[in-house]
């Protein structure tokens, strides 16, 4: 239980389970920068089962033992088939995590995540039967209802069938892609209220002050943050960064456990995306590489070409994509 002792000692801050860029490098970089705990990217119960645990199918199976306290998120609808992957799974991290906030298409085709969230007799079977075999702590994490009383029933429900932290990310599953709009920190706060276990806020974290905004306002154990963090993986740090600094770290780490060209690729894209508003021929460069090594060097000339930006300064360093009316909004509404 040493998970849930260190979220009783202080305010965490996670990085969240994100598909394609919660990797091993990155989560080494992510601690390096003030992250608490990691979660891995989602782990599909059928495809993990169906690939009878081949590490080059599973991403999480590359292992440090600096990665931890570690988290592994899995999703599925079926509860003794999530619990089989789970019992195997339970080896390799601190804690397990049930996906039931993913509002992606892909979800709603594969009836797991979000898509869930109106069938309790089944989330609440899944929840009894994992949190009473699995030897580590059962977490959750979901999306709240636009109707707050319905919400507050939910959340009640996931500790009372076994559920050891709940992650609330404060929109509906509707609330994605253009449609984003603002996480309602309010709900959160009532959630926090009225439940005995760790609740983890998660939502309209920009910028690393809003951290502990958020938790003042919602007096939550902790904050996870998920697109923020992956355009600035020093979110968690109260420090200017630069992007070229970072991400020399980061193919550093990559080298060393994965040498995946897809992955260098989609922190690329992400940490430079101020500078590639400037400098958009360097995304088509990138996109062409064939190697680690082949990118270091386009990452060299990108360094030299924006140093000769009269914007310099102001690309240079890490930032969040803001999108400015919610923003706006946020600072608004939770003060």
């Amino acid at each position: 239980m040493f998970i849930l002792n260190l979220i009783k000692e202080k305010k965490v801050k996670i990085l969240a389970p994100m598909v394609n860029y919660s990797d091993l490098s990155y989560r080494l970089l992510a601690r390096r920068y003030g992250a608490n705990i990691c979660y891995t990217e989602m782990v599909h119960t059928e495809v993990f089962l169906r690939n009878k645990c081949n590490p080059t199918k599973n991403q999480f199976f590359y292992y440090s033992k600096e990665d931890t306290p570690l988290v592994i998120q899995i999703c599925g609808n079926s509860p003794q088939r999530m619990l089989e992957c789970a019992l195997i799974l339970q080896d390799y991290c601190d804690a397990i995590d049930i996906n039931f906030g993913c509002p992606q298409n892909i979800a709603k085709r594969g009836n797991y995540g979000a898509f869930l969230e109106d069938k309790w007799e089944l989330i609440s079977e899944i929840i009894t039967l994992l949190s009473s075999n699995l030897k580590i702590p059962l977490f959750c994490k979901i999306r709240i209802f636009n109707d707050v009383k319905k919400t507050l029933k939910y959340a009640k429900m996931f500790e009372e069938c076994g559920c050891k932290l709940l992650a609330v990310h404060g929109r509906t599953k509707e609330q994605r892609g253009v449609d984003t709009g603002m996480a309602d920190w309010e709900v959160i706060k009532e959630i926090k209220k009225i439940l005995n276990i760790p609740v983890i806020a998660n939502g309209n974290i920009l910028f690393y002050s809003d951290i502990q905004k958020c938790l003042n306002f919602t007096n939550c154990d902790g904050i996870m943050v998920a697109e923020s963090h992956i355009y600035n993986p020093s979110i968690f740090i109260d420090q200017k960064i630069s992007c070229f600094d970072i991400f020399k770290e980061y193919i550093l780490l990559l080298k060393e456990y994965q040498r995946d060209l897809s992955l260098f690729r989609n922190h690329f894209y992400k940490i430079f995306h101020k500078i590639l508003e400037e400098l958009p021929d360097y995304r088509e460069r990138i996109h062409k590489i064939k190697s680690i090594e082949e990118g270091e060097m386009v990452i060299v000339s990108l360094e030299e070409e924006t140093e000769k930006l009269s914007n310099y300064n102001d690309i240079y360093y890490l930032q969040p994509r803001i999108r400015g009316e919610v923003y706006d909004a946020i600072n608004k509404s939770f003060k």
